[in-house]
């Protein structure tokens, strides 16, 4: 039997099966994920929406605001009306999660229903996110 010749420092069958072993390790085996029963939701959800145009809202008015703060106090009629007319831009374009119902459609075809929605959107996110109500540095 014939010794291996050598090979830079090793011997030529040690890199063979080492080359093999490369190979071997390079296969990926790639699983198509399980499709979950829940449907996808398109966009962001309602909340970060609000949280993204209200501080859109501050930045471009020049309101001074800092952590912690309630944002309500800063924000005028005018400024609330822009954010609603954002909002609906947002859902109008399925850039902001909407459940798929007959009630979200009609909404979704009527600006005045959808201006309305966007409202109580604004005010429910106000009032309940930390970020924006003013309870984010408070101890309880």
């Amino acid at each position: 039997m014939e010794k291996p010749k050598l090979v830079q420092g090793v011997t030529q069958e040690n890199k063979i099966n080492t080359d093999a072993k490369k190979i071997e390790t390079s296969k990926v085996e790639t699983k198509v994920p399980a499709k979950s029963s829940k449907p996808e939701s398109h966009g962001i959800t309602q909340r970060e929406a609000v949280f993204v145009e209200v501080m859109r809202a501050i930045r471009e008015e020049k309101i001074i605001f800092t952590d912690g703060q309630a944002v309500k106090p800063l924000l005028n009629e005018t400024h609330i009306k822009r954010i609603c007319a954002a909002l609906v831009a947002s859902f109008q374009a399925k850039k902001v999660a909407l459940k798929d119902t007959e009630a979200n459609k009609q909404k979704l075809t009527d600006s005045k229903m959808m201006e309305l929605y966007c409202l109580g959107l604004l005010n429910n996110w106000l009032r309940r996110d930390a970020r924006l109500n003013g309870t984010l540095n408070r101890k309880k």
